[in-house]
């Protein structure tokens, strides 16, 4: 850890962008888990990354040279209702450092204590809900989908209440960058055009360099163009992997296009278009199959957030086009690679609706069925899936027309799809049953699933259980 190098550029901002904070250190802290593979990200190793030093400077007790915590202030859209001032509520910047690949991650500690953001919440983390970030940061990073990712979680004997009492945790976590949509709009809403121009200049000098290339007037819908391109790529993806957010709120969404707060979010396994995992989210807007819609409205209200920026105020149609575009584009390109279809087909999309279709009515396993169609083998029609023969039957011979413009073996198509469709996601039970066990003091059971998850495509001797959806009683 002395190794690394820390700045925070957050410091050269005005006070209106953030505060100077010091992490409120808890009770008797220890390591949970220490996460190898992002370590190696910082060109660490494990025990590098879990010894005292480590653990003092996680928990607030002794921070390292170069750190200088701060707590920033936006603003956010949450279930389509502005809220004005929101902010880092329980998240504290150190900092950032480069890693061994030359990227800079931003390290932030996640329940580390109050903030001036924190309102009526008392800035901690359960355990609980730590854990389920850590796993679901790592099932994402995993599948290939961006996402903050922890670098290590820690225990404590500080006690918090919430439905019931829990112990507190802070996580770890790192990102390219942790600056939101709401960031913008928290500037915008106040008509302080000023800060907003500051905020906008720091951020492609710092984050998106490249666009510093295009002349001055150009770069705010060029700098809009790149976001929306990337959340447009990152929800293809979330589609894609079955994933549902859970609360796709403005001041949740990442210009660096990685999936941030992970909360109430779910994989979903009975495929179920609306899906959502969100209890409170009373009026569905954040179900399975509004993602994408979604994805689009809060690229809008940030595109209305620049509008002062912009050479005109009328928000270009074009941008809103880009997302459809680049959205439909690269969730296609997902879907063919799901089905082992390595060449492109004009009917390729009706063949991935009709497909949902059958999957919808059948309520089939969605992951489980990815898997096991790498195994199906043209001009013998055998699938084992007796739920729902006759439907699927129908779309099997459609399938198989179109394998048959595929160059590929079967050989050469298994092993393509069996890298693409996972053989172990995050399910519910199972994240159910790590968190309780940790919360007992048990953390076997959080290092097995995060192994698995880590290794997501590769099946693993003995390991079926995880495998599977839960057997129904």
């Amino acid at each position: 850890m002395n190794t690394l190098q820390w700045t925070n550029p957050w410091l050269q901002r005005p006070p209106s962008f953030c505060q100077r904070i010091e992490p409120t250190p808890v009770a008797s802290p220890y390591f949970v888990h220490c996460n190898a593979q992002a370590a190696r990200l910082l060109g660490l190793k494990a025990e590098q990354l879990s010894n005292d030093a480590a653990l003092h400077c996680f928990s607030g007790d002794e921070l390292l040279p170069g750190m200088h915590p701060v707590a920033t202030v936006y603003a956010g859209h949450q279930f389509g209702i502005f809220t004005s001032r929101l902010g880092d509520g329980r998240a504290i910047t150190l900092g950032e450092t480069r890693g061994a690949n030359r990227e800079t991650y931003e390290i932030q500690l996640k329940g580390a204590g109050l903030t001036p953001y924190s309102r009526t919440l008392d800035g901690r983390y359960p355990l609980g809900a730590a854990i389920r970030e850590y796993l679901a940061g790592e099932a994402l990073a995993a599948l290939g989908i961006p996402s903050t990712r922890a670098l290590c979680l820690l225990g404590s004997r500080t006690e918090i209440r919430r439905e019931r009492s829990e112990t507190a945790a802070i996580l770890v976590r790192m990102a390219r960058s942790h600056i939101r949509f709401g960031h913008f709009e928290y500037f915008h809403h106040r008509d302080d055009v000023d800060d907003l121009r500051d905020l906008f200049l720091f951020v492609i000098e710092h984050y998106f360099p490249e666009l510093l290339d295009e002349a001055a007037e150009k770069r705010p819908l060029r700098f809009l163009e790149t976001v929306i391109e990337r959340t447009a790529r990152l929800i293809a993806g979330w589609q894609s992997a079955g994933f549902v957010h859970g609360v796709m709120n403005t001041d949740n969404m990442a210009l660096s296009g990685e999936t941030l707060d992970l909360g109430p979010f779910g994989f979903m396994e009975a495929y179920d278009p609306g899906f959502s995992p969100n209890p409170a989210d009373d009026q569905n807007r954040y179900q399975y199959d509004q993602q994408p819609d979604i994805g689009r409205w809060n690229c809008l209200a940030l595109a209305q957030a620049f509008a002062s920026l912009l050479p005109s105020p009328t928000i270009p149609a074009g941008l809103l086009r880009l997302y459809r575009q680049t959205y439909q584009q690269h969730y296609l390109q997902a879907m063919r690679a799901k089905l082992g279809l390595q060449t492109q087909h004009p009917d390729d999309a009706d063949l991935v609706s009709g497909l949902l279709s059958v999957l919808a009515r059948s309520g089939a396993d969605y992951a489980g069925f990815f898997r096991s169609l790498a195994g199906f083998e043209p001009g013998r029609g055998s699938f084992d899936s007796p739920t729902f023969a006759a439907p699927l039957q129908n779309w099997l011979d459609s399938y198989q027309n179109r394998l048959g413009l595929e160059k590929a073996s079967p050989d050469q198509r298994l092993a393509c799809m069996n890298r693409v469709n996972p053989c172990y996601i995050l399910r519910r039970h199972l994240l159910d049953q790590a968190v309780q066990k940790a919360e007992q003091g048990d953390f076997t059971e959080l290092g097995r699933l995060l192994t698995l998850l880590q290794n997501p495509y590769e099946e693993q001797t003995g390991m079926d259980f995880y495998s599977l959806p839960p057997q129904k009683a």
